[in-house]
């Protein structure tokens, strides 16, 4: 693991915290060091060390939740910018529609309660998605029918050179739970993101809201720690049900174990490890792939490991 002096990130050194363990802010409870950790407290400070990881040639990576996301036991070396604060306003259109500005550290779970709460609808089936604002947008993160890519208008980046720009949604390259941002590790981090809502009444919004987070209540394990769903569903097909039709269901190694509620989630616990998790989900695509001769893939993303 690499040792940096803090001194290299003035005026922000004092937020330095070198070899810090990752898995104390993982959904998972697992996951090695970095080589440093900054809590990112909003885009200004964000920007400010992306330009300076990029000026002394310091390998970053920006983690939001980590909701989605295992990093390995060995952890990696490399700083990471745990970026879970930020700001959300709106403003209205001529045509009476509604922009959403929030920045990319901002919750998805604050973001909805501020459409509620000023009557803003269409981010409803967001109601009980956990994480930040950036991880839905490079995940393209959806429920219920619903993506990101429907109602993103616009992104200010950092890109690769550390110049600041916009983007717009063609831009961002949409896919099924997946972007050009999801594949082109730190080409371009997401500073902030503009939505296109409409107006809506409170009352109805918080209602369809709830409906969406029972829903995610009575069929997911929304009450155990989870990186949501592990692996996309292929083409025509269902991952969750391919897996509980291969009798995976409760199937545990270590402190891993396939769902008993929904066959496409691991639910983990104290003292699991990151080697517990992958080992599930290769067991998982492996006994699937002999069964049904379909190879999962994994939707959440895996630093440090190579599926086999």
């Amino acid at each position: 693991m690499r040792n940096l002096k803090p001194s290299l990130f003035s005026p922000y050194e004092n937020a330095f915290s070198p070899a810090e363990p990752l898995s104390g802010y993982a959904f998972s409870l697992c996951g090695g060091p970095c080589a440093g950790l900054f809590r990112i407290e909003d885009g200004e400070m964000l920007k400010n060390l992306v330009q300076c990881c990029i000026r002394e040639s310091v390998p970053y990576k920006v983690l939001g939740g980590m909701t989605n996301i295992l990093i390995s036991d060995e952890g990696f070396d490399s700083i990471v910018f745990l970026n879970r604060k930020g700001s959300i306003s709106h403003t209205i259109q001529n045509d009476g529609s509604i922009l959403l500005e929030a920045d990319s550290g901002a919750s998805m779970a604050g973001a909805v309660r501020y459409c509620i709460e000023n009557g803003i609808s269409g981010l409803e089936w967001a109601a009980g998605l956990p994480g930040t604002i950036g991880g839905a947008v490079c995940g393209n993160a959806g429920a219920f029918g619903a993506e990101i890519s429907q109602i993103f208008s616009s992104g200010t980046v950092i890109d690769e050179n550390g110049s600041v720009r916009t983007i717009d949604n063609a831009d961002m390259n949409f896919a099924y739970r997946s972007s050009a941002m999801k594949h082109q590790s730190n080409k371009n981090i997401l500073l902030k993101a503009v939505f296109h809502l409409e107006k809506g009444l409170k009352e109805q919004i918080s209602a369809k809201g709830e409906t969406y987070k029972e829903t995610r209540r009575n069929t997911q394990p929304i009450d155990q720690h989870s990186l949501g769903s592990v692996f996309k569903n292929p083409e025509g097909e269902s991952a969750g049900k391919l897996i509980q039709a291969a009798g995976l269901k409760g199937f545990t190694i270590g402190k891993a174990q396939v769902s008993m509620k929904h066959a496409n989630f691991i639910t983990t616990e104290k003292g699991v490890t990151s080697t517990d998790y992958h080992r599930l989900v290769v067991h998982v695509q492996k006994t699937v792939f002999e069964q049904f001769r379909v190879l999962l893939e994994p939707e959440i993303e895996m630093l440090g490991f190579e599926l086999k």
